[in-house]
């Protein structure tokens, strides 16, 4: 009794601000609720959207507010549902996604929690909730099994996340850690894709080299360049290019540490080394000319 006539002179002095919208009314309804007084904030949402005109702007705060602040899911669920399907041109709507999009998520519903989620970035590009949007876009696909597609929601994330967020940046951070070793995978295969497609280009020129000496065999061993030809995390892909380099007559090998370097030849000079290095290389893959390990 007390707490409502603390607030009564309030809800006498704000009739004009229910009925536009005014922020400054959800803010107190949010705080009373925060402060375990959730049936004044409640009431006081509810006087909001009684005082406004429906199909209005401030209609469609009241009802996302009134929504946010629900005391059950569903509730929630239907008031949400109704800004962001009667009322999308309102900046409420994208955030009644992202909510709506928490709330599937709390039922275990990732189908329609991705759906919402796909709206948002879809229809509201310069919405401030895309960031969030887009971590959650991500957690969801990395518990699906789709981490390439997660970690380009997580980049996105973390490149329309607003500085001052620091707990949604630390959160984006926490679920992309294991993106770094996937995007080393996916550039050491397009490098094994791009090794193996020169080689085949330099076939011809190889058959050709078969009745006498090859580029690489008149490479003398005591020379000190050879020519790298792609750089592995994975030792495996770069012994598999070895081999094949091997196979078209190209005396090639792997370094012994990690890098894994594959490289062909040692020339005494580094003129004989960059001929070998220009029919190596492609629009894609480029070859270079290095100073030999070990010597």
């Amino acid at each position: 009794m007390r707490v409502l006539r603390a607030i009564l002179p309030f809800f006498l002095c704000a009739g004009s601000l229910l009925a536009q919208g005014d922020p400054d009314v959800f803010a107190r309804a949010r705080t009373l609720v925060n402060n375990g007084d959730a049936r004044a904030g409640r009431a006081l949402v509810d006087s909001a959207l009684a005082a406004a005109a429906p199909g209005t702007p401030a209609y469609a705060a009241a009802l996302y507010w009134h929504g946010v602040l629900a005391e059950g899911g569903d509730a929630a669920r239907t008031d949400l549902l109704r800004v962001a399907i009667e009322f999308p041109l309102s900046p409420f709507a994208s955030e009644s996604l992202l909510r709506l999009a928490q709330l599937e998520l709390t039922r275990g519903d990732r189908v329609t929690a991705l759906r919402h989620l796909d709206r948002l970035e879809r229809e509201y590009p310069a919405s401030p909730a895309r960031a969030a949007g887009r971590y959650w876009a991500g957690r969801i696909l990395l518990e699906d099994a789709k981490p390439a597609d997660a970690c380009v929601a997580l980049r996105d994330a973390r490149r329309l996340a607003a500085p001052s967020n620091i707990e949604l940046l630390n959160q984006i951070d926490y679920y992309a850690r294991p993106c770094d070793a996937l995007e080393a995978d996916a550039k050491a295969r397009a490098d094994s894709i791009a090794a193996d497609s020169a080689a085949r280009a330099n076939e011809p020129k190889a058959k050709a080299t078969r009745t006498g000496a090859s580029p690489t065999t008149r490479a003398s061993a005591k020379g000190k360049w050879s020519v790298q030809v792609a750089a592995y995390s994975d030792r495996n892909a770069a012994l598999a290019l070895a081999k094949r380099l091997t196979a078209r007559g190209h005396d090639a090998r792997v370094t012994p540490t990690k890098p894994w370097r594959v490289r062909v030849g040692y020339f005494t000079t580094r003129a004989k080394a960059a001929e070998l290095a220009k029919e190596l290389s492609t629009k894609k893959s480029k070859a270079m000319v290095v100073e030999a390990e070990g010597r």
